[in-house]
């Protein structure tokens, strides 16, 4: 700019003449620069030296103005009822509103950005760099969860979800007072009513969906594998595991938000019946090309096994692995609200409880405690008859019911009594 500048007023009258080729190899330019800058300060005065934008004067392939209107109208309209207004989104909405030719995803994002709709990101991580996992078939997997919500009067709730991982079509809902085994069970009974059975169930750690990382079988897994549905868990901290149910709660609470909040729960009952109608039945999905969820559903052929009319073989219950202190009575918890009684002198130890059905071994590191089969009816299984330790003197360190490692060290000798 200064050099424009000093172009523009060199050699002018009341000046010191200046020698134009000298001037231009001084500036670093060539004459016709040097007198076309001058034309154009003759002509524009100031603001023909100013830099020229390159944009062309007709842009015959740009969006018209009546797309951009409606493009921006939508999103608004969108935005409005609660939806998500992204690109996509109101691509897919074009598409079903028959507009042709309809623009592309990444056109309608310059637009929504001209008109000063959104503001960039693009320091955000790219999708195409996660990794994703569908299961090809409807009611393959499906997956359930939990959130919190809050009443008109700001009373807590939960709203469990069930969702089928293919077709992400919301196969039940349930407004609850907390995330409860009992709630949680029977969100899923209305799905099994619904839409039969699936192979799997994924579920993140909730202590209403599963007892795994506490070292045992909650009842609602037992009720799975009872109906031949594997019950999967998420690792813990890991919410991508559970990514398309973690997803869809923010386009949940968006259409919530949306709307006057809930009295009562059978008032939020209701705005999910009306919201999983919606969702599976009239709005397109960006993880399905714009397909809903219910025409998902319908184009897949369903498993095989809910095509059979022949009731499931439950599936065997897993063995468990846990790790226990004695109580001071000598009582160890062995899972399934039972008890079983090791004896006095193991008082305060750590133990391992094997379980496999109601087969139970238990464990002082090597050394096998009890081995018993526990009585399904009985919360308490006494002593009895068990598989004691090997007979030893009676010597044992001070105020420890463990046995002394020389003697552990003896019983593994030959012959020894």
């Amino acid at each position: 700019m200064e050099i424009r500048l000093l172009v523009a007023l060199a050699g002018r009258p009341g000046q010191e003449r200046v020698n134009v080729t000298a001037l231009c190899a001084e500036l670093g330019i060539s004459r016709d620069t040097f007198y076309r800058y001058r034309r154009r300060f003759d002509g524009r005065g100031l603001e023909g030296v100013l830099p020229r934008s390159r944009r062309p004067h007709h842009s015959p392939g740009q969006t018209p103005d009546w797309l951009e209107e409606l493009i921006v109208a939508t999103r608004h309209e969108l935005d409005r009822q609660g939806w998500d207004c992204g690109a996509r989104s109101i691509r897919y909405r074009l598409l079903r509103r028959g507009i042709s030719p309809s623009p592309t995803a990444r056109t309608i994002h310059r637009v929504l950005v001209r008109r000063g709709e959104i503001t960039p990101a693009p320091q955000k991580r790219p999708r195409s760099s996660w990794r994703r996992f569908e299961f090809a078939e409807p009611n393959g997997c499906w997956q359930i969860d939990g959130t919190e919500w809050h009443l008109a009067d700001g009373t807590p709730a939960v709203i469990l979800r069930v969702l089928d991982d293919c077709s992400r079509k919301t196969l039940a809902s349930r407004a609850a007072v907390s995330e409860n085994a009992a709630d949680a069970w029977g969100c899923m009974l209305t799905a099994l009513t619904r839409h039969g059975r699936p192979a799997i169930l994924l579920s993140d750690g909730g202590a209403a969906f599963t007892a795994r990382h506490r070292g045992g079988w909650a009842a609602f897994e037992a009720n799975l594998r009872a109906l031949a549905i594997t019950p999967a868990v998420a690792s813990p901290h890991h919410p991508q595991t559970c990514g398309k149910k973690e997803r869809e709660w923010q386009t949940l609470k968006r259409w919530l938000r949306a709307r006057p909040t809930a009295a009562n729960l059978t008032e939020l009952q209701q705005q999910l019946d009306l919201y999983d109608a919606a969702y599976n039945a009239l709005r397109p999905h960006q993880a399905l090309d714009g397909h809903t969820p219910d025409e998902r559903y319908a184009q897949r052929h369903t498993t095989s096994d809910n095509n059979d009319d022949t009731p499931p073989a439950p599936l065997p219950p897993l063995p468990v692995v846990r790790d226990v202190k004695a109580s001071t009575t000598g009582t160890v918890a062995i899972g399934r609200h039972q008890q079983a009684q090791v004896g006095i002198q193991w008082q305060h130890a750590q133990l391992t409880v094997f379980r496999d059905g109601n087969r139970v071994a238990i464990f002082h590191r090597d050394h096998l405690v009890r081995a018993l089969d526990a009585d399904p009816n009985r919360r308490y299984q006494p002593l009895g008859s068990r598989p004691g330790p090997p007979r030893r003197p009676r010597l044992a360190l001070p105020n420890s019911p463990l046995p002394h490692p020389q003697l552990a060290e003896a019983r593994n000798q030959p012959n020894h009594k």
